[in-house]
């Protein structure tokens, strides 16, 4: 029995092993993460206000829980600033964040990177949850979340029949996890614009004709009613607290409900104060609490799509205001908006809806074609 056939059917053997694996049926082990990981702190990031070249391609990394760490992007820095190399987990042990991060990054100060040369991306995403899951051990005070604690931690990972970290294992695990995430995505966008197809022609924007409506005609206003988030406690299953902020969609924090202040949703906010946010406009879904930097708008025609359409337009005019010349009440209800009309010189809102509506297909149909091809 020659040795090539024996390794072709141990190969055969491996493959079908593999197969059968899953979550509940594998070995597990402890391991000291400084065993698995060469970890190592940044001590000496650079500072945000030292940042050169703003605008690039580099993620900068910090211990934001937010957007896999990256606050911004930026170019090429100072050769005394050291970049990190990628395929590497980063870790923020005050703020307990933990991700991959796939390309070189520069990074602020006390990120923990980890290194492990059999990493990539799928062995990464199954080991970051067991990582966040040790972090939420780690107490605060005399014994709290240092680089020395985190290197003597274990963790619990699959093992191979030599008892080593089971990196195959994990990295198939992963794909399949994938696999059916983009399955489902494909699904259900596939259903969504199933949905929204109609056999309507839309006519071209610059094919329609326009009128001009003053946003005191067109809404019914109202006043935001909080007097600030200082006043307002902040829970994670709150309510949506609007700020002065076009910056996720003007949701500066989530807060428990008081009855007496919560706005009505499918309406739109329009921001009167902020520095670089004064002018914008917003469409809200859902009930909020509103700053008094708010004014809020209500219209019986409005929907999502109306709402995306007329803040679309109103976002235009917002050059016109600075701290010298601020959006007042008055000012914001004698703004002039240019909409589509229908044939009585109205707005036409089910164009407008139609027109969004057609966008919202193209984008879908363009990211299905996207995730499609991940396959």
């Amino acid at each position: 029995m020659s040795l090539i056939w024996f390794h072709t059917v141990e190969k055969i053997y491996l493959k079908i092993l593999n197969k059968m694996k899953n979550i509940n049926n594998i070995e597990w082990s402890e391991f000291v993460l400084s065993e698995i990981f060469d970890i190592t702190s940044t001590q000496s990031g650079i500072d945000k206000n030292k940042l050169i070249n703003i605008k690039g391609i580099i993620p900068y990394v910090t211990r934001s829980d937010k957007a896999n760490g990256w606050e911004t992007f930026i170019g090429q820095q100072a050769s005394r600033f050291k970049m990190n190399n990628g395929n590497c987990i980063s870790v923020g042990l005050d703020t307990q964040t933990v991700f991959y991060q796939p390309n070189r990054f520069y990074t602020g100060q006390n990120i923990q990177v980890l290194q492990n040369e059999k990493l990539n991306k799928y062995i990464a995403l199954f080991i970051i949850p067991l990582l966040k899951q040790l972090l939420n051990k780690f107490s605060w005070g005399s014994n709290g979340a240092t680089l020395t604690r985190l290197k003597r931690s274990k963790i619990i990972l699959p093992i191979t029949a030599f008892k080593t970290p089971d990196y195959d294992f994990m990295e198939q695990y992963m794909r399949n996890v994938e696999i059916k995430i983009i399955d489902s995505y494909k699904r259900k966008i596939s259903e969504r614009i199933e949905k929204l197809a109609t056999d309507e022609n839309i006519l071209p924007l610059t094919d329609k004709t326009w009128g001009k409506f003053k946003i005191g005609k067109l809404f019914k206003i109202e006043a935001g009613k909080s007097k600030g988030l200082n006043h307002l406690k902040q829970s994670r299953t709150g309510i949506s607290y609007l700020g002065a902020t076009n910056n996720n969609n003007g949701v500066l924090a989530l807060v428990e409900k008081v009855e007496n202040i919560v706005q009505k949703g499918n309406s739109i906010a329009f921001i009167r104060n902020g520095e670089g946010s004064m002018g914008y406009s917003i469409y809200k879904k859902e009930d909020f609490i509103a700053t008094s930097d708010i004014t809020v708008g209500y219209n019986e025609h409005l929907n999502p799509y109306v709402g995306m359409f007329i803040t679309t337009i109103a976002d235009k005019i917002r050059g016109k205001y600075n701290f010298g010349y601020k959006r007042s009440d008055g000012r914001l209800k004698k703004e002039t908006l240019q909409l589509p009309i229908n044939e009585t010189c109205e707005p036409d809102y089910k164009y407008m809806e139609q027109f969004m509506r057609r966008i919202e297909i193209d984008q879908l149909t363009k990211y299905l074609a996207f995730i499609s091809n991940r396959r």
